[in-house]
């Protein structure tokens, strides 16, 4: 006689013969599909981002490197990311090559009235607030909501990013990753090697640095591709991207016309250690919708701080004179709409800035770092004859 037993999930098929055809209790078969690798290759740089994103949080760094006759210009983007709670702390640091053009640096730093604009930007962002300490600033400004209404084209907002909470980095472009060939890397991971639209590069850069860079054509009139590469662990997660961005630097106008390469690369490391530490609530903070505004409106008399991280020419933070600041203002001028050219303009703000010099309170003009030194702004033909009258600005640098 022989006799059989039943597996008890195959009782469960046999009873529904219509649904299941057969059962096997080997282990192979029942193991779950890599979220990454089991999918189709051209897809797995935007798994690899998904991946990266359900490890909660992260440490990175990224590098921009601009090349040049004077050496190399660095910029290093570090922090922590959480990417659930959409927030992120980091800074944002500038090493200028020694000898690097004045206007190249300008751009690459970003321009401000006086003076070289801070190697070090502090942030914190959270999904309401972009949080901004520039330089040696004792305060933090806060940005709330879309900060256009301060300064039309303003940089802050893409300080915040689509795919982490701080922006700018390669994490924003991965998806958009064409041309995708993979290979084995150390410990289960890959390697992917693809290409990258120029227009979607174009997205790692604030809207005034963007302008200075361009896409190119070649030959025949096409835009070529940058090269970009990904690399990922056993689990899919995005250890390292680097992206040759040289192509960028095409146009011949630019400020940046000196440069003969642009890379980035961005590593990542501690996934789901810890979330990122933000700024006490008692750490000091000032509101960017109060305080900060065009030089032209700053009272006479008044002080101001130069960063603002706007990168907008002409934008200050207004602070009560007892706190230690940049500039104090001592005149202001007003002319008539008629621009009567660039150096008329300019000699026309001089003379009514020395004689506003000579008449000011010595209290608003003794503050300066060289005694009797004075700057001033006036507007370009674009702007003399927009809105109001054009606006001189007299004041003297404080440090």
């Amino acid at each position: 006689m022989i006799t059989s037993r039943l597996h008890p999930l195959c009782a469960v098929a046999a009873s529904a013969a219509l649904l299941l055809t057969g059962c096997s209790g080997g282990a192979a078969d029942d193991k779950p599909a890599h979220p990454v690798f089991d999918v189709p290759v051209g897809q797995q740089p935007h798994q690899a981002l998904l991946a990266t994103q359900a490890a909660r949080s992260a440490a990175f760094t990224q590098t921009l490197t601009f090349s040049s006759p004077s050496g190399d210009t660095v910029q290093t983007t570090s922090g922590r990311l959480d990417f659930p709670g959409g927030r992120a702390v980091g800074s944002i640091d500038w090493a200028p090559a020694e000898k690097l053009p004045q206007q190249a640096q300008d751009t690459l730093l970003g321009t401000r009235l006086a003076g070289r604009a801070p190697t070090r930007t502090r942030l914190a962002v959270d999904p309401g607030t972009i949080r901004l300490r520039a330089g040696e600033a004792r305060y933090w400004l806060l940005y709330e909501g879309n900060s256009g209404a301060i300064a039309p084209g303003a940089a802050v907002d893409t300080l915040r990013g689509s795919e982490a909470a701080f922006g700018g980095t390669l994490l924003e472009v991965l998806s958009a990753a064409e041309d995708v060939k993979e290979a084995p890397a150390k410990k289960g991971g890959r390697v992917y090697r693809a290409e990258l639209s120029q227009t979607y590069a174009l997205r790692l850069f604030p809207k005034d640095l963007g302008s200075e860079l361009a896409i190119s054509m070649d030959a025949n009139g096409d835009v070529p591709f940058v090269p970009l590469s990904i690399s990922v662990d056993a689990k899919g997660r995005v250890l390292r991207a680097e992206a040759d961005l040289s192509a960028l630097l095409a146009r011949k106008d630019s400020a940046l016309k000196g440069m003969t390469g642009l890379r980035a690369r961005l590593d990542l490391t501690g996934f789901g250690v810890s979330a990122p530490v933000m700024p006490a609530a008692s750490e000091p903070a000032l509101d960017a919708k109060k305080a900060v505004t065009k030089v032209a409106k700053v009272k006479k008399g008044g002080c101001a701080d130069l960063a603002t991280g706007t990168r907008t020419f002409g934008m200050v933070v207004s602070l009560p004179c007892e706190q230690p600041h940049d500039i104090r203002v001592f005149g202001h001028a007003r002319f008539d709409a008629t621009y009567p050219g660039k150096d008329a303009a300019k000699r026309m703000a001089g003379e009514a800035c020395d004689d506003a010099h000579d008449a000011a309170p010595s209290a608003w003009t003794r503050e300066a770092v060289r005694k009797g030194h004075f700057t001033y702004t006036w507007p370009r033909a674009g702007g003399w004859g927009a809105g109001s009258d054009p606006v001189i600005t007299c004041y003297v640098k404080t440090r």
